[in-house]
């Protein structure tokens, strides 16, 4: 995470990126104690706590009738955002790992699928998900992590790395739309689930150049979200190599 932050915040001083490193490790503990603790919120306590902005972004792209490819970064509480997507009555598949903890992977799957979620790994492949857009539903994808198969590179924060390929494939098949959103924490406590902008497939490009040009898309919407809520972006893996600076 230090590594991160020593690339995106290479201008400011070590205190200030000490300062938003520990910032972002309480953000984390809150996420952790916030997730556990909607266990013992009914759902009008836990719907109270949410607001939703950009709703119109994610009905225009649903309008085109394939479904949809929600792309979103670790910030916020995107757990909790995803329970309350689904609570809106959206079909929502995740595809998830190991979370938070080998031995708790399964209560934290148990949690979606009591909120009706479909949740895959991705030894499931394309199909389930693929499925799921037929049917109009919403695939949604944590596309900063470290949870995927193929990747390709793309600039990202001015250096090369590798990001999922998935969100882009998917869109390709399907001929669904790839949905940039985010979560966010307010001061008050509260949280905010934000439709941003989405980006249609060209089936008419090849398909190496349109996976391309869709990841890039994907990385551009995360730097914007990143940069504005950089306290507030729980990734601990080194994403920048000690080479190929841009």
């Amino acid at each position: 995470m230090e590594s991160n932050l020593g690339w995106i915040l290479r201008d400011i001083p070590s205190r200030d990126l000490d300062r938003t490193a520990r910032s972002i490790f309480e953000s984390y503990h809150r996420f952790l104690l916030e997730y556990m603790a909607q266990r013992g919120l009914d759902s009008r306590a836990l719907d109270a706590r949410f607001r939703f902005q950009g709703m119109e972004t994610l009905y225009a792209a649903l309008a085109r009738g394939k479904g949809a490819v929600v792309s979103a970064p670790h910030v916020g509480n995107w757990e909790l955002a995803g329970l309350a997507t689904a609570r809106l009555g959206f079909r929502v598949h995740v595809v998830t790992g190991v979370q938070f903890h080998a031995r708790l992977t399964g209560s934290a799957r148990r949690i979606k699928e009591r909120e009706r979620i479909l949740v895959s790994t991705p030894s499931d492949g394309f199909r389930p998900l693929l499925r799921t857009l037929r049917e109009k539903g919403l695939v949604v994808l944590l596309t900063d992590g470290d949870v995927f198969v193929r990747s390709v590179e793309t600039l990202f924060f001015g250096r090369r790395v590798r990001f999922p390929v998935g969100p882009a494939l998917l869109a390709r098949r399907s001929g669904a739309s790839v949905v940039h959103a985010h979560a966010e924490r307010g001061q008050d406590g509260g949280h905010r689930v934000v439709f941003d902008g989405f980006e249609v497939p060209r089936p008419e490009l090849p398909l190496r150049e349109d996976v391309a040009r869709l990841t890039r898309r994907i990385a551009e919407a995360q730097e914007r979200t990143i940069t504005s809520h950089l306290d507030q972006w729980c990734v601990f893996r080194p994403l920048f190599p000690d080479r190929d600076a841009a």
